[in-house]
């Protein structure tokens, strides 16, 4: 058996076998995404209003933290666009990074003494993580993962992902979906404590303590719309 592959394979998966593998996506996980929209919507909203305030009020710190968590909205975007069009083994990739970008905004925040050798690259992230941790406990479980399934050549990577239409929601359908909820739900979290001073009592995770204290200290409600919105990648892990 032999097989042609034509000199514009790359352009047809662009623009022609994406458009209905994204179809495809939509018919079987659409709710799925309109409830991680609806969320990363949240999350701007409260990003974009504390950019505006840091830049009139606040100094060099938070106005840095609104840049990065703005770009790591757009990469959160960029894996759930890339798991539309099929390609399975990316979004985790895009997501560890995701996720690192924002244990780096907490460690800004909790130590602006290193903010310096971060801006000039010369930080070890790892020790993000662990202040992320410190933080918002889930952390390290993210990363973990991410890197256990998506970075490093696991299970998902020793059989073959083609790129066509969603037919059911298999292992690697309901894993991506599980990360890019809980990845996405991270971002919120992240974001509303970075401007937590700004919302008052609007605050869904996080309460303040003047003069510049975060408690953590969601209702019962908030926990079982957690719980609801988690439940894919509880389910994927067998808890």
């Amino acid at each position: 058996m032999q097989f042609l592959v034509t000199q514009d394979v790359l352009l047809n998966q662009i623009r022609r076998d994406s458009l209905a593998i994204g179809d495809s996506f939509d018919s079987l996980c659409g709710n799925d995404l309109e409830e991680i929209s609806a969320l990363l919507a949240s999350a701007m909203t409260i990003l974009l209003n504390g950019r505006i305030d840091s830049i009139e009020k606040e100094g060099e710190l938070r106005f840095w933290s609104s840049e990065v968590l703005i770009n790591v909205s757009s990469s959160l975007s960029a894996a759930a666009y890339v798991f539309r069009a099929g390609y399975m083994l990316v979004p985790g990739v895009i997501l560890r990074n995701s996720i690192e970008a924002m244990a780096v905004t907490l460690h800004g925040l909790q130590y602006p003494g290193d903010l310096k050798k971060i801006k000039d690259g010369n930080f070890n992230t790892p020790r993000a993580v662990t202040t992320a941790k410190k933080v918002i406990p889930p952390f390290g479980h993210m990363y973990g993962l991410l890197s256990n399934i998506f970075t490093h050549i696991g299970p998902l990577h020793q059989s073959m992902r083609p790129l066509e239409p969603f037919q059911e929601r298999h292992e690697g359908v309901t894993t991506n979906l599980g990360i890019l909820r809980a990845s996405t739900w991270l971002f919120y979290v992240v974001v509303e404590f970075t401007f937590v001073d700004l919302l008052g009592e609007a605050g869904r995770y996080w309460k303040f303590e003047p003069p510049n204290k975060a408690i953590y200290s969601p209702s019962d409600e908030e926990k079982e719309w957690q719980r609801s919105f988690l439940d894919i990648i509880e389910k994927q892990q067998g808890k």
